[in-house]
């Protein structure tokens, strides 16, 4: 839409969650949603059967609140456990989650002067990992906190920061980058790593070319740090179980852990002392930077090698398409150079050691970690930018692929492509597979041996999406119904159609549909040289 407008954006972070607006082509503005902080926490604890949010859950006792919550949807999740003084106890999720939601919104309302309800442009990110079922179930939760958001607002989280970046090398710069993005966004619960074809200027755009992600980010190097700190104090002769309170001990060792974690971004060492009324008498212990980045190592291998992974992943939907078995004899030496910039964001790009592996893989691109705002803010900064999404490329379609038949004068629906589901896993980028994309064929087809049907698109929120067919607009294509029916969807935006008689269709996407505007089609034209499918419509009554 143009750097016009007002925007609002909302980031609900596993660790923290902020607001942003923006106005045309004013500076982003964080809304002060904590009561000393920009952010407020995202933490839920219960005094009783009393449950509380942000910064008076923070100031329970650590064994009576619950962190990262965030986490129960991407770790599909329905309860979460409270290890409390009495023993632990089992909490729904969807609660807890609602309750942050709700006063994200709550301290929003009160910093913007105005609720969410009355912004017309609102937009919620989320893990560029989560599937479908993961992100249908934050917009049924943020429905029921008060937000008004649906599937055409919900945004990949490196998607945002892309944007982000993007127009702030524009506005602040008058610069036009174009190339190869690389986002790293490591956050407490996830990493997330998008390669992004860029185009700078007053209308940016945006194409995912591969977006890849790992549950193991902040949260596991807390863990990390802390059983380093548990072992130091079994040396020092301190047993964790013969404390008096085993749980509340791992409570307040993992709080130290991510003190450490934050203080060890600014200062070499850090003394880690814990409280010893109610757990005994603990050692003092001094936690370095070395140490830190000895145990933060094996997490960050692996986040390289997921990093490559991206980059080989992005050669199969941009330029220059090459095969899964040729991709996996590039090395890094062979790839190194697709990369133009590097964008690191999330709180755990703060730490040095992450700038400092990750700004080594690609010696010639250009790194930053400030988009106007600081690295863990470059996500909501995106969100609330007016340019707008809908120039935006999808990496793997947002939007369902069904099967739809008539049968005893019922219609039958059957979901062939489930929206967001991921085209192929990190792994077989690297190992075995000749071929990366979705298939479903034979028995797996869903519908009858025999007949006819159709085969149609519908939104994350099911409203039917139109396709445009070598520039012909229609509700879907026909089906001829076998034993021998097959669908395949590859990275590259090839559809391949094969009906029971054996007969193929191949098509290509030029374009994917942005959420589920009246206007969003899914445009496609025939491969040349073999035969278009036969156009589908439903029946239109006449208007009176």
């Amino acid at each position: 839409m143009g750097l016009h407008g007002r925007a609002v954006g909302v980031d609900f972070g596993t660790c923290t969650s902020l607001v942003a607006t923006r106005a045309g082509r004013r500076p982003v503005e964080i809304a002060p949603l904590g009561r000393t902080t920009r952010w407020f926490p995202s933490l839920v604890g219960y005094r009783g059967a009393t449950l509380l949010v942000g910064e008076d859950a923070a100031a329970l006792p650590d064994d009576q609140v619950i962190r990262s919550i965030k986490r129960a949807i991407t770790e599909d999740r329905s309860v979460v456990s409270l290890p409390g003084g009495d023993g632990p106890r089992e909490v729904a999720a969807d609660e807890v989650l609602v309750a942050v939601l709700s006063e994200i919104g709550k301290r929003a309302a009160a910093a913007l002067g105005r609720p969410l309800t009355d912004e017309r442009d609102l937009r919620l990110g989320c893990p560029a990992m989560w599937n479908g079922q993961q992100r249908e179930r934050l917009l049924t939760l943020a429905a029921k906190a008060g937000l008004p958001i649906d599937d055409s607002t919900l945004v990949d989280e490196p998607a945002a920061a892309g944007v982000a970046w993007l127009t702030h090398r524009f506005l602040a710069y008058d610069g036009r980058p174009k190339g190869r993005l690389l986002v790293f966004d490591m956050g407490g619960g996830t990493l997330d790593i998008a390669v992004l074809d860029v185009e700078g200027g007053a209308r940016p755009e945006i194409s995912v070319l591969s977006a890849l992600g790992t549950a193991h980010a902040g949260d596991a190097l807390d863990d990390a740090i802390a059983a380093d700190l548990t072992e130091e104090l079994l040396r020092r002769g301190f047993h964790a179980q013969d404390s008096p309170h085993p749980a509340l001990f791992r409570a307040l060792i993992h709080r130290a852990a991510r003190e450490a974690k934050i203080g060890l971004s600014r200062l070499p060492e850090q003394r880690v002392v814990l409280p010893t009324r109610q757990i005994g008498q603990v050692p003092v212990v001094t936690y370095t930077r070395e140490q830190l980045e000895e145990s933060f190592r094996p997490q960050l291998d692996d986040a390289e090698r997921l990093v490559w992974a991206a980059v080989r992943a992005s050669r199969l939907t941009g330029r220059g398409n090459r095969s899964p078995a040729e991709l996996r004899t590039l090395g890094p030496d062979e790839l190194r150079d697709d990369i133009d910039y590097v964008l690191l964001t999330g709180g755990m790009s703060r730490i040095p050691y992450v700038r400092e592996r990750i700004g080594a893989l690609f010696p010639r691109a250009q790194v930053f970690d400030y988009v106007g705002v600081y690295s863990d803010e470059a996500i909501v900064a995106g969100l609330a930018d007016t340019t707008g999404y809908d120039r935006l490329n999808l990496h793997r379609p947002g939007f369902d692929f069904v099967v739809e038949w008539d049968e005893g004068g019922q219609l039958q629906r059957e979901t062939l492509y489930a929206g967001y589901t991921a085209l192929y896993e990190p792994w077989q980028v690297l190992n075995g597979e000749s071929e990366l994309g979705f298939t479903r064929s034979g028995r797996d087809f869903p519908g009858p041996t025999q007949g006819n049907g159709r085969l149609r698109i519908r939104s994350a929120s099911g409203e039917p999406l139109g396709l445009a067919l070598d520039d012909q607009v229609m509700d879907g294509v026909s089906l001829t119904f076998g034993r021998s029916m097959a669908f395949e969807l590859h990275c590259n935006g090839r559809i391949m159609i094969r009906h029971g008689s054996g007969e193929k269709v191949q098509l290509q996407v030029q374009r994917w549909p942005v959420g589920s505007r009246d206007d969003a089609l899914l445009v496609l034209e025939s491969v040349q040289g073999t035969k278009p499918p036969t156009p589908w419509n439903a029946e239109r009554k006449p208007e009176s």
